[in-house]
């Protein structure tokens, strides 16, 4: 059996089964989904689908169309290997996201 809560606004949708968050938006011709339980509750989520979007907005320069997307996959996977590490939000600064994408290390610690 199925019970969910669905939760919609301007930053995307919200969905909670059970104990589990599920945070989902469009993005051009992309669906982004960000599932998550525990701490990682719908507000975390909605944390981390905001510095998704925005950093793949910045690589694309605009919203993706799935062509667009394919193009710039390395470099966007390089951005979603810096926010999210092993399964924990690691960074939600885009400026330090930026730099870090670079393959530089980084100037302040």
């Amino acid at each position: 059996m199925l019970l969910a809560v669905l939760i919609s606004n301007s930053e995307g949708n919200i969905l909670v089964e059970r104990s589990v968050y599920i945070v989902y938006t469009v993005l051009g011709d992309v669906c982004v989904y960000v599932v998550g339980k525990d701490e990682y509750d719908e507000l975390a989520l909605a944390e981390a689908i905001f510095v998704i979007t925005s950093t793949v907005k910045d690589v694309c320069g605009k919203p993706p169309t799935e062509r667009l997307f394919l193009d710039k996959y390395g470099k966007i996977c390089l951005c979603l290997d810096e926010i999210v590490w092993k399964g924990i939000l690691e960074n939600t600064e885009k400026d330090r996201i930026k730099r870090l994408i670079r393959l530089r290390p980084p100037t302040e610690f």
